[in-house]
């Protein structure tokens, strides 16, 4: 039996998910691979989390990283803490000791991709991050092996589980955005500060690293326009429902004629769309080729099992490659040659379809000024409904538009919550077909 030694820097939530995996099913990765995987050290600076570690036979405990990174008996070295700093400095320095990486670090793949790619390439070993996006989904391995032979056309993800967990609450129970917030936190799905998941930015982190396999595109986050969930209200998704939509938070990667279109924000999906019927905090990825036609990676987006899952199938991947073809390992797919000058769409010049809710004074010739300001502003009205009339009351009026562009409707929408008789900002929902 070969076998293969692994150190884990970071051992909260995930890491331990990571060693229950190698005690719970190490022996099925050996059957199945004739691989042994042999966990030498865990680092981690918190002694309380060192102590939790179920003990294993000969596995060294450290409050030092580079007790690991310096270790010349260790192969792969598992990075779990997070963030970007000192994550980096961790990784680069473990691939200049020619010792493979598996990292769930979005924020800093996101950020740093191509100094460490470039690095892990110059010394001829592997940086993997299946458990990056998505959980224990296998988008990443998709994106490079299974459809490496088509040209992409659409991302569609829900990539963000406390934020599918709050608007499913939202429309299966009624509850506001603020408890089902606060259920979300109760149950830990969501942090105690869920600003990076409900602002959107957490999506955009793994929608760079999605667009950088799908499309080639050398993006920074400032480029992604991000939008969150804030605004969204029990009455929006009611209404969406009564059309024949549902309401999710989509990060969206779409190839058009003329570039690339890159966002996240609240989105109108229907009902019939294979993203529609996503719930709870599960993730789901719509992928569209040219070859492959349209599918759908669908399951657990976070969480200490499925993530594992995810971080020990990039380490059994590198570790039969180690065994089995040598130890340098060039990676699947030539992630240096992205386009930095793909050109990207400015989010004013995308087409949609929107969902507009109003409110306003009900008093006469309300609607009639906001029809010219949309028509002023080449944007038609395809439904619309307004409540039961409260004469000289606060009342929502909703309208769905035909298509438009999105710098024309901020301007039609700036001018109208300008007016006396908008009593508050307008929502606005874009819809995706």
């Amino acid at each position: 039996m070969r076998h293969v030694n692994i150190g884990l820097i970071g051992a909260g939530t995930i890491g331990k998910g990571v060693v229950d995996s190698i005690i719970e099913n190490g022996g099925l990765v050996e059957e199945r691979t004739g691989i042994s995987i042999v966990l030498k050290k865990v680092c981690d600076k918190d002694e309380k989390i060192l102590k939790e570690i179920p003990h294993l036979n000969g596995v060294v405990m450290t409050h030092n990283a580079y007790d690991i990174i310096n270790d010349e008996e260790i192969d792969i070295v598992i990075e779990l803490i997070g963030g970007e700093y000192p994550a980096k400095e961790f990784i680069i320095n473990a691939l200049k000791k020619k010792k493979h990486v598996v990292t769930a670090n979005k924020a800093l793949l996101s950020h740093h991709w191509k100094e460490l790619f470039r690095t892990a390439s110059e010394n001829r070993v592997s940086i993997c991050f299946e458990a990056s996006v998505g959980g224990g989904i296998p988008i990443i391995r998709a994106l490079q092996e299974s459809f490496i032979s088509n040209k992409i056309e659409i991302i569609y993800g829900i990539l963000n589980g406390t934020t599918n967990f709050i608007l499913t609450m939202m429309d299966d129970n009624g509850y506001s955005f603020e408890d089902a917030l606060s259920l979300a936190q109760k149950d830990g799905i969501a942090e105690a500060n869920p600003e990076l998941d409900v602002s959107g930015k957490d999506s955009a982190h793994k929608l760079a690293i999605l667009a950088l396999l799908g499309f080639g595109v050398e993006i920074s986050l400032e480029n992604i326009y991000t939008e969150g969930i804030k605004d969204i209200s029990f009455h929006d998704i009611i209404c969406a429902k009564s059309w024949g939509y549902a309401i999710k938070l989509l990060a969206v990667a779409k190839r058009s004629s003329s570039g690339i279109e890159l966002r996240v924000h609240p989105t109108l999906i229907a009902e019939g769309h294979l993203l529609s019927n996503v719930k709870g905090a599960d993730n789901a990825i719509f992928v569209k080729g040219d070859f492959v036609g349209e599918s759908l990676l669908y399951g657990k987006g976070a969480g200490r099992r499925p993530t594992a899952s995810a971080v020990m199938a990039d380490v059994v991947s590198i570790a039969k490659h180690i065994v089995y073809a040598g130890v340098e390992f060039i990676m699947p797919y030539n992630l240096l040659n992205s386009s930095a000058s793909f050109p990207l769409v400015n989010i004013e010049d995308i087409m949609l379809s929107y969902y507009l809710r109003f409110s306003v004074t009900d008093k006469p010739g309300v609607l009639a000024k906001i029809s010219t300001v949309l028509a002023d502003n080449d944007i038609s009205i395809a439904s619309m409904s307004q409540e039961d009339r409260k004469e000289f009351q606060t009342v929502p009026v909703v309208m769905i538009t035909h298509k438009a562009r999105e710098g024309n409707m901020r301007k039609a929408v700036n001018a109208i919550d300008g007016m006396d008789f908008v009593k508050s900002k307008t929502v606005v929902i874009r819809i995706e077909e």
